[in-house]
């Protein structure tokens, strides 16, 4: 949620930047003001970076722990969990699939929030 708040806010930053420049380079308005609030949004990702850096590892590490043993178990121990009726096997490929959509929109929410600090770093 912090990660898409932020990623707005970074691209109203850009789309009032692009305002400014008009047609043939000219800027008009406050270099001053963009440098502010580009600070501002810095300074609020790595606040929220230090603050939630230790339970977004840990989340993504048990995400992966968590596709590993679903893959373990399924192949190792195909007998047990999903070869006994279809209600399992339906489970497991849930469980999968969910697991592997968190993984992957976590993943995708760093790289987004990356992915417009790493553009905006011009105003700096």
């Amino acid at each position: 949620m912090v990660a898409s708040i932020l990623y707005d806010q970074f691209n109203a930053l850009n789309k009032d930047f692009r305002r400014a420049l008009r047609g043939g380079g000219e800027f008009r308005g406050s270099v001053g003001q963009f440098r502010r609030r580009h600070h501002q949004l810095v300074q609020s990702v790595k606040d929220a970076d230090r603050f939630a850096m230790v339970s977004n590892v840990t989340v993504f590490c048990c995400q992966i722990t968590n596709v590993i043993l679903i893959l373990y178990c399924t192949v190792f121990f195909r007998d047990e969990t999903v070869g006994e009726d279809a209600m399992s096997a339906v489970m497991y490929v849930y469980w999968l699939a969910s697991t592997l959509f968190s993984l992957t929109l976590t993943a995708c929410e760093g790289v987004a929030i990356n992915h417009a600090v790493c553009c905006y770093t011009v105003l700096q």
